[in-house]
């Protein structure tokens, strides 16, 4: 019993020996290529559970009462505190518990040492640690649990002779290179030194880093640059910056200067302020350093384009800015981009000059002060739903893009457009739109005072109601019966229209037969009188206007079949006009009638049946050439007869039989159309036989493989070439209509070819007073003027050459740029504001060849060459160019001439315009160096002599 006893104790020593040797080995040996995971809790419910727990062995107070979970991998061995807590020790509740209130995460590369007495943690090779929000990697670090606090640098190669390793630590959204890090997780304070840290579209670097609770910085030592470079093109060099934390980030600077290829220059501030966009953001708000400069002949001195932008919402901005001259001249402007994803997309300019000339000539004439405006609105809507909205209104005096715009275009455009457009359809059938219209011609400039005169300007309203077409006897799809092909629709559609082009007014005797005792405006009388579009003039232009309504019924008959080949379709249609005046005659006698205005609503309708044949055929011609094996030509004829009846007289009420003079000679006017705009009768019967020939011709070629021998190709030779004309059967002379011709195809892969032409069939005679003489109701070719006389024609020969290859390449790298939504939209509406260098070269030809004759007149040509392309000299240097060639003047069109030049974070642009068509407009150049980021857009050097540089005020 004794030897049993003694063996089971020495079996008991030997197993508890084995158990505490276990759990030192555990705690002593830490495994290399370890990645820890450290969960520490804190609080309340931590130090229950440490209170209720039981006793711990004593190495459990190098832990400080904190639960640890260490997961190994490799050879590493884990423990738990748990196991520990099997003494009869209890672990002290006032003992130092951490800070630190969630996971930390380590793991090192090449080893992992810790240091139980010292209570650190030693991580070596690709070290990284994460904390929260908090990621740091470096080749050392070194955590310490009693001050909270952890610690990175990087180490020297021997053998590149460069730094590697160094720490690189991130918090949340923002990164920090560094050389070396101290971070306290507690006070949330570190100490950096050496930082690169990227703030928007710079970045900051400085030589010792302060970072306090709040997250702001105080650097030391510190530059600002957009350059991307190891040693920086430039930077601003400040000895002191802070970088403030919060929902606007913003960076503020001490005294600063710039400085270029480490060269310092004398340019600089006492104080900066850099405010920085968040990453949803799409810009922030702040003041727009205005440009400065001198026109020497005209508004003097300036300060321009300056003013404050406002970043709104990532959907919205505006840009408010002015502009102030020192001969009292100034202005104002407001522009604003707006978007909402799948719904619309916009962008709204305003721009208001009150010029003041220094010209003395211009002040002895009264002519000293101008107002001008521009207005550019643009709204683009996402088709979706049943109704859209769309905008595309450019409109501005007439001299506003002359003397106050900085684009060559705009200077020469002589015609501007817009429109504002809503459309809405009520289920399947119905459907409404309404629209205003603006179209402006700025007139031609007057070569005394060079200034554009004669202006007109065109405004009207317009609205539409319809039902489209409904086949009545097929409404649930119809079961091929010939009927149901019977169709029939509704439209209606009404329009005001003010124009500061007054229309002639034509009462004289020879024509009418007949005297008008109203009073007539004797500046209109044979000619158009153009008056000012303004509110001095409104009740003119509104008087002028005139309301009208226009209504259709269009039927569908039932197509058939005629001889198996030919279409045969028979039409019906009702028509009319609305009126909201009609006049009414009587005669006073000499010859003389007086009309009144009546303001009532009145209606002219007429209607009109026929049909229409159409049919197709081929001619096939084929050939025994290697590669040619074929041509099709396709001719498409189509014939269409439409018959109105007589509306004239007074039985239907459109016109008033009125006694003309003292014999009783009667006439039929027209109770709608004005006397002095050739409204004289109503419409008359007609019976108009419409023609048309449509040619095409397309070839048949073998393939070049022999391998594929039996395989064809096809081309065009002719997309296509037709001509169309109408002889009215009722009609009492000049029954025959003028003959169009046109054309068009594409030669090879390149040049595209188009053509236009205009005959009359009619002889012409001379007649004093007119170059173009008179039409008489003869055939040209019976009075030996050819078989037609040709009005006029227009060629137009277009081509362009580009490598094929780097194209598609383009292409792919555009759809993988990372610009916003906004920034490519902004890119297609401005396609010349940026320069793409990753196209080697491009060439654009335009050849445009006109033959304007009118009757009797001269003929007057037109004979232009267009050029335009660019070359990549290098990736770095490109070179493009506009020019042209006017053959009938033998004078170079509008010239200009450019050079970029890409110096990684700079851009160099010059510009020049050798040739403008006049000396006025010639001579232009500019020259831009300027920073590419868009925070640092007003560093840059400008010199330009423009056309607002001549003056003309």
């Amino acid at each position: 019993m004794l030897k049993l006893k003694k063996k089971a104790n020495i079996i008991y020593f030997l197993l508890l020996t084995t158990f505490l040797t276990g759990c030192i080995l555990a705690k002593k040996k830490p495994s290399a290529n370890a990645d820890q995971t450290v969960q520490i809790n804190e609080g309340k419910a931590g130090k229950e559970a440490d209170e209720k727990a039981a006793p711990s062995h004593p190495l459990a107070d190098s832990l400080q009462s904190d639960t640890l979970r260490a997961k190994a991998v490799g050879d590493s061995i884990a423990f738990h505190t748990d196991s520990l807590r099997t003494d009869s020790l209890r672990i002290d509740s006032l003992a130092k518990t951490s800070d630190i209130q969630t996971t930390v995460t380590y793991i090192a590369q090449d080893s992992t040492i810790k240091d139980i007495d010292g209570k650190m943690v030693h991580l070596y090779g690709n070290a990284e640690v994460s904390y929260g929000t908090i990621n740091l990697k470096a080749y050392y670090i070194r955590l310490n649990w009693v001050d909270n606090e952890i610690y990175a640098e990087g180490r020297y190669d021997s053998t590149s002779k460069k730094m590697e390793g160094e720490p690189v630590f991130q918090d949340g959204p923002e990164t920090y290179n560094t050389k070396e890090i101290r971070y306290n997780f507690k006070s949330r304070k570190g100490l950096i030194r050496g930082v690169v840290t990227q703030q928007g579209e710079g970045n900051i670097r400085g030589d010792k880093v302060k970072k306090d609770e709040e997250g702001n910085m105080y650097i030391q030592g510190s530059i600002y640059t957009t350059c991307t470079m190891e040693h920086p093109h430039f930077h601003i060099n400040a000895p002191k910056i802070k970088l403030v934390e919060g929902k606007q980030k913003q960076v503020v600077s001490g005294p600063f200067n710039l400085v270029i290829s480490d060269v310092p220059l004398p340019l600089g501030l006492p104080f900066g302020f850099f405010p920085f966009p968040k990453q949803r953001e799409i810009g922030t708000s702040g003041i727009i350093v205005p440009s400065y400069g001198e026109e020497p002949n005209g508004r003097g001195f300036f300060l321009r384009d300056g003013g404050y932008y406002f970043a709104i919402s990532e959907r919205f901005n505006a840009i408010i800015t002015g502009q102030i001259y020192s001969t009292g001249s100034w202005g104002i402007g407001a522009r604003s981009t707006y978007i909402k994803r799948y719904r619309h997309s916009g962008l709204f300019d305003f721009k208001y000059n009150r010029n003041r000339s220094g010209d003395e000539i211009d002040k002895m004439f009264g002519k000293d002060v101008r107002n001008d405006f521009s207005l550019n609105w643009s709204h683009t809507p996402v088709q979706r739903g049943s109704s859209s909205f769309s905008a595309n209104v450019q409109m501005s005096s007439g001299n506003f893009n002359q003397f106050n715009s900085m684009d060559l275009n705009k200077v020469t455009q002589n015609a501007a457009s817009s429109s504002v457009q809503y459309n809405k359809t009520f289920g399947q059938y119905a459907r409404a739109s309404a629209s205003f219209r603006v179209n402006q011609n700025f007139g031609q400039i007057n070569p005394e005072t060079q200034r554009r005169e004669n202006g007109k300007t065109n405004a009207s309203t317009n609205f539409n109601f319809g039902i489209n077409q409904i086949a009545p006897f097929a409404l649930n799809g119809g079961r091929g019966r010939w009927y149901e092909s019977f169709r029939f629709g509704m439209d209606f559609n009404g329009s005001y229209t003010v124009n500061n082009a007054l229309t002639p007014i034509d009462t004289s005797y020879e024509r009418l037969k007949f005297k008008i005792q109203n009073e007539i405006d004797t500046n209109r009388v044979g000619k158009t009188q153009v008056v000012p579009f303004n509110m001095d003039n409104l009740s003119l232009l509104l008087g002028e206007g005139q309301f009208t309504g226009r209504y259709s019924i269009p039927i569908s008959l039932p197509n058939f079949k005629i001889l198996r080949f030919i279409n045969l379709t028979p039409n019906v249609s009702f028509q009319g006009e609305v009126f909201t005046r009609s006049y009414n005659y009587e005669y006073v006698g000499n010859n003389t009638i007086h009309i009144d205005t009546v303001n009532r609503v009145g209606t002219q309708y007429s209607y009109s049946f026929g049909t229409s044949m159409n049919t197709r055929f081929y001619g096939l011609f084929h050939f025994k050439g290697r590669r040619l094996n074929a041509i099709r030509h396709t001719v498409i004829p189509n014939v269409a007869f439409t018959y109105t009846p007589d509306f004239s007289g007074e039985r239907y009420g459109f016109e008033q039989k009125v006694q003309i003079n003292e014999k009783g000679d009667y006439r039929y006017l027209s109770r709608f159309q004005g006397i002095g705009s050739g409204g004289v009768g109503g419409s008359r019967a007609s019976g108009n036989i419409s023609f048309g020939l449509n040619n095409s011709l397309e070839m048949k070629l073998r393939a070049k493989s022999d391998t594929a021998s039996e395989q064809f190709e096809k081309r065009m030779l002719l997309d296509n070439f037709g001509l169309t004309g109408s002889y009215n059967l009722l009609a009492d002379s000049l029954n025959l209509s003028n003959i169009s011709v046109n054309a068009n195809t594409r030669l090879g892969n390149k040049l595209s070819l188009n053509l236009n032409m205009n005959f009359d069939p009619y002889a012409y005679e001379e007649i004093r007073g007119s170059t173009t003489g008179r039409k008489i109701n003869q055939f040209a070719i019976t009075k030996g003027q050819g078989l037609a006389n040709m009005q006029n024609l227009n060629l137009g020969l277009s081509t362009s050459f580009s490598p094929e290859k780097k194209k598609k390449n383009t292409e792919q790298n555009q759809a993988k740029t990372g610009a916003s939504e906004e920034q490519l939209e902004f890119i297609d509406r401005n396609p010349d504001l940026y320069v793409d260098f990753e196209i080697p070269w491009n060439v654009n030809l335009n050849y445009v060849f006109g033959v304007s004759k009118p009757g009797l007149s001269n003929a007057q040509l037109i004979q232009t060459l267009g050029v335009t392309g660019d070359l990549s000299l290098t990736p770095k240097w490109k070179i493009s160019m506009q020019t042209g060639l006017d053959f009938t003047a033998m004078k170079p069109s509008i010239t200009t001439l450019s050079i970029y030049r890409d110096l990684h974070c700079w851009d160099m642009s010059i510009s020049w315009t050798p040739f403008a068509g006049s000396s006025y407009r010639g001579g232009n150049y500019m020259f831009t160096l300027k920073a590419k980021s868009s925070i640092l857009q007003d560093l840059k050097l400008t010199r330009r002599r423009s056309v607002l540089d001549q003056g003309g005020f």
